[in-house]
Order: C-alpha cells, then structure tokens, then sequence
C-alpha cells in the first residue's frame, strides 16, 4: 500500500454513476456510465477507487455481484466497495468478484457482528469501516445517512470501539460540505486526532488539488473525493480529471 493516496470515488446507483451534495437526493445529478469512466481512470493511473452503491442499504437491495465482476474486469488500479452489505458470505463474493477491499457503514451503527465477522474471515486489510460526521452546534456528531438524522452516540467513543474491532481502515466523511466544494474542512481532522491508530481516509468539500496537499500534510493517509476528479466547478459539467504523476508527488507532501 501506497504510504499516501488519492482515491476518486464514484457514486452507483442502479448501474449508473451519479453525484450527491451533502448526501440530499434533490441534488443529484447523472454523471456517466461506470465502464467508460473507469477506463478513463485506468489511463490516469490512479491509486486506487472506492466504489459506492448510496442506494442499496436504504432500498435493502441485494448487492449487484455480476455488476461488480464487470467493473472489476474493466479496472487496472485497486478497488474498494460499499453498498448494501448484508452478510459475510456476500462480503466474500465482493472480494472474490476481483475487489481488494469492503466497506461497511450502517451495519456498524446497529452492532460490530458483521464487522467483526468479516475481518475474522477476509482479514483486517480487507476492511473499510465508513463513518459520516456532522457539525451541529460546533461539535461533530455521528450521522446515519438512512434516516439522515444526528445520533446520540458519541463520535469518539465510537471510534474508539471501531477500532477495537481490529478494523484496517476509517474513512471519514464530512456530510455537512460532501460534494458542495466550498473547501475541505481540517478541524474534524484535528478535533479526532486520537483516532489515528488505524489508517484515516478523508472524505469532504475538497474544491481543488489544493486541499488534496492540505489534507494529505495532516496524519491523513488518504484523500478521497466523489466531486473534484468529475468536475471542476459546483453545478459545472462532467470533466474527468486526476493529478499527473508528477502533480502526485507534490500533492503527496
């Protein structure tokens, strides 16, 4: 694994790729089909993708195996999915579909058997635990993106049994300015800097390359990003995008 990466992440929904601001599906758009911008991708060489079904665990779907064998076969880099998750048998087949890693997220809110379960049998390397945050009344507080309500649980003491699981990674989103690129926001980062035991994946209001170099300079070891490699400006066109070789090693601090 890369000490540092920067991860583009694609947004499914029913074979489709789409893009969501601050998690509201009144702003959603369309942004292409998920084989052609992946083999965009594959010419960028990126680090690698996480690939994120947003609407499977809210519909109770099943997960799309033979949809995620084709993706698979279509990608030259890592990848990492999310969406809908349900058992462990499942999370192997991921995995099994030609995926390094899964990531699990409102399973975790209920209870760590899932998790736990599936870092028993894939291993801690092959498990993402997803955490959405919001900012109420100048504190960070869970967010369960079901129901789109703040829970009561405490952020950190949360995290704090999150990574007793044993679990490889955390990505961290910050719903609040997700997709809205008005700039990453760090002091969720510095506000959780006890949590950097395990590996941190930064997720939110990136508005350019720059905040890749800002967020990366923290103990962040991963930059990932629904919006900035899909467009350059908010409400703009679909432009794909991804720094160069050379833009990487300066981005990567």
């Amino acid at each position: 694994m890369l000490l540092k990466r920067i991860i583009p992440v694609l947004l499914l929904k029913n074979r489709n790729l789409i893009h969501i601001t601050k998690f509201d599906k009144e702003k959603e758009i369309y942004v292409g089909d998920p084989i052609n911008v992946i083999n965009v991708f594959n010419d960028y060489e990126v680090d690698e993708m996480i690939i994120l079904d947003v609407y499977k665990t809210k519909n109770k779907s099943k997960v799309d195996i033979e949809y995620l064998k084709i993706i698979s076969g279509e990608a030259f880099f890592p990848m990492s999915y999310g969406g809908g998750i349900s058992s462990v048998e499942e999370a192997e087949q991921i995995i099994e579909s030609g995926f390094e890693k899964i990531i699990l997220n409102n399973k975790n809110l209920k209870n760590f058997d899932l998790i736990d379960q599936c870092i028993k049998v894939l291993g801690s390397q092959s498990v993402i635990a997803s955490v959405d945050v919001i900012k109420h009344e100048n504190d960070f507080h869970l967010y369960n993106y079901i129901n789109s309500k703040k829970l009561k649980l405490d952020l950190k003491d949360y995290l704090k049994l999150l990574i007793k699981t044993g679990v490889g990674e955390i990505c961290i989103t910050n719903v609040g300015i997700d997709g809205s690129m008005s700039g990453s926001n760090l002091e969720i980062i510095e506000n959780l800097e006890n949590i950097f035991e395990v590996p941190i994946i930064y997720k939110g209001g990136a508005k350019d390359y720059s905040d890749i170099k800002k967020v990366l300079k923290t103990r962040v070891r991963a930059f990932a990003s629904s919006t900035i490699f899909i467009m350059k400006k908010p409400g703009g066109g679909i432009v794909l995008n991804y720094p160069s070789g050379e833009e990487k090693e300066h981005l990567y601090g």
